[in-house]
């Protein structure tokens, strides 16, 4: 039986510095190594390959094709190699295990903190990191590894192919003011023209078909201000009378009483939130759990929402 002689991932690893420092001096001094014993590496690359990957130049060095397609594997081998060593960790309850994600701002004022609490109970030793922002600027770092999985709201013109999907619930959002503001009925948004408005900063999902609902009502982007700072927002609408749209479920943040909601006749999109991962990777335990704990806290949630029914008599 032929065995194939594989790359070492050390090498690979050398490369990767390499062409991120922008030449082999940094890489070197970087690593902790010679600049002769990087060289060397880089040549041995080569030499297996056959092929040139970099163009030394005095002001650093360049990708070839070839160093580009090498560079692209690379990364995803040494990505998995990390995945594999987390998750060989996690068999061992002495052993710090990394999981990181990314979630929207209703996460946080609803079930992050049940499930944050009951992951621990599961992984005591785990180093959680966790990103507050919408799903649009977490899609480059779950592409790439960075992030081991995201929830947010999805929309149809996202292209999320090369994603595992994972739905969780759906949401209502609703239009919000500060308490102080006269409320006499329901009112319409094209009655509201010429409010000013403060919303998520987002380039896709909800909060972009919502932007779009309000300029179809009539209502400018020059009188919607965009932020990625949920104090931000309840600021604007608590100290300068702004207008804002967000889910039924934080309209009393931290059980605050000074904002209200506003009946409107037209009828706001219905958030759809999922949680999402790389179809390049397998997902670690400890962030499968996190998605598993997810789904269980959305579905509690959901039927809390649920209005009572009252049984005929």
């Amino acid at each position: 039986m032929n065995t194939i002689m594989l790359p070492k991932t050390q090498h690979l690893v050398v490369f990767q510095k390499v062409i991120k420092s922008g030449s082999i001096g940094s890489a070197a001094r970087q690593l902790g190594l010679t600049q002769p014993a990087v060289s060397k590496i880089i040549n041995d690359i080569e030499s297996y390959f056959g092929v040139e990957l970099i163009v030394r130049k005095n002001t650093g060095v360049k990708l070839t094709s070839a160093g580009q397609t090498l560079l692209t594997y690379s990364e995803s081998i040494t990505r998995e190699m990390k995945n594999m060593v987390s998750e060989m960790n996690s068999l061992s309850f002495s052993t710090v295990i990394d999981v990181s994600f990314g979630y929207p701002s209703l996460i946080g004022f609803t079930f992050l903190s049940s499930m944050i609490k009951k992951f621990k109970e599961v992984f005591p030793k785990a180093r959680v990191s966790m990103f507050e922002a919408q799903l649009s600027s977490f899609l480059p770092a779950i592409r790439d590894g960075r992030l081991d999985f995201a929830i947010g709201t999805l929309s149809d013109e996202m292209l999320l192919q090369d994603l595992h999907v994972e739905p969780l619930f759906e949401s209502e959002f609703v239009l919000v003011a500060s308490r102080s503001r006269t409320c006499t009925g329901s009112t319409t948004l094209a009655s509201l023209a010429h409010e000013q408005w403060v919303m998520p900063q987002t380039d896709m999902g909800y909060y972009k078909e919502l932007l779009t609902t309000l300029q179809n009502n009539r209502i400018s982007i020059e009188n919607i201000v965009q932020t990625d700072s949920v104090v931000t927002i309840y600021n604007l609408v608590l100290n300068a009378d702004y207008l804002t749209v967000i889910p039924r479920d934080m309209i009393a943040p931290f059980g605050s009483d000074r904002f209200v909601m506003l009946p409107v006749e037209d009828e706001l999109p219905v958030a759809r939130y999922a949680a999402v991962w790389s179809k390049n990777y397998r997902i670690k335990k400890s962030a499968s759990v996190l998605v598993e704990l997810a789904k269980q806290y959305s579905a509690q949630n959901s039927e809390r929402r649920k209005p009572v029914v009252e049984k005929e008599l």
